[in-house]
């Protein structure tokens, strides 16, 4: 499934701080690592946490940043999850998607040691 991943610019940083501490380049294959890597440890309440979910300064002010290319199971998922979670509304399926990853994004820099990438 390709869609435009939106992201804020903070996020970004991260992904290129986790680009820097692995033999991953791309950020595609970066946020592709960091999702797999999150929905196999089958525990979205951790990730997907009020807390986590909570915009921190302008929901909408993502851009689209990159076209990703993403197995349709993970994608599926991701939506799923998306409707299990009081999340803000968005405009586009490609919005939700992207607030989902953001989260999972979110996790990873507060929480590095509890997913492998």
């Amino acid at each position: 499934m390709k869609f435009k991943l939106s992201l804020k610019s903070t996020h970004q940083s991260i992904i290129d701080d986790l680009k820097n501490k692995t033999s991953i380049s791309s950020n595609e294959d970066m946020v592709i690592k960091s999702v797999k890597s999150a929905l196999e440890l089958k525990n979205n309440d951790m990730i997907f946490a009020t807390e986590r979910e909570q915009c921190v300064g302008g929901c909408y002010g993502a851009e689209p940043c990159f076209e990703i290319e993403m197995d349709e199971n993970d994608y599926n998922e991701l939506k799923q999850i998306y409707k299990n979670y009081d999340f803000e509304e968005y405009d586009s399926e490609e919005e939700e998607i992207s607030k989902t990853i953001r989260c999972i994004i979110n996790f990873i820099e507060q929480e590095p040691d509890s997913i492998s990438i």
